[in-house]
């Protein structure tokens, strides 16, 4: 069954996340990341930072849960059973710092089909305490066999 089009561009419940230290070097520590401005406030403020910097890819955990809103909506009609990560993409402005108060508000940016298959497109515009924008989060997630008229 397809997915309801007429929910492109539909928003979600807004969501805030605070990034700490203790987040950060967790996050360090699962993928290997050893680097000392990943760590250190010293070696981040060396490097020109106020704080320690977050992994390049620690923002996925913010996005993971923004993308759960929207795959967990009922209308949407989503056989999450027949999803596989197609894409990950971010558009950045400035690094994520220990200690940012960061907000973002899921929408579904596109549905489209191709062949027998969907893509659902769902974007995150996160944004600091002065709702200043830190990076674009956009997630395409794959719905194989659902295109109208493919089974």
């Amino acid at each position: 069954m397809p997915m309801n089009q007429s929910l492109k561009g539909k928003q979600y419940e807004p969501m805030s996340f605070e990034v700490t230290r203790d987040h950060v070097i967790r996050f360090a520590d699962a993928i290997g990341e050893d680097r000392a401005i990943f760590r250190d406030a010293d070696a981040a403020k060396g490097d020109g930072f106020a704080e320690e910097v977050t992994p390049p890819t620690f923002v996925t955990t913010m996005q993971i849960f923004a993308s759960a809103q929207v795959v967990a909506d009922q209308e949407l009609g989503l056989d999450y059973s027949r999803v596989v990560h197609g894409e990950q993409a971010y558009e950045w402005h400035r690094a994520i710092l220990v200690g940012d108060v960061l907000s973002a508000v899921p929408r579904i940016a596109d549905i489209y089909a191709k062949g027998p298959n969907e893509f659902l497109v769902i974007e995150a515009d996160i944004k600091d305490a002065n709702g200043e924008s830190v990076v674009l989060a956009r997630s395409t997630l794959l719905s194989r066999g659902t295109a109208r008229g493919e089974s």
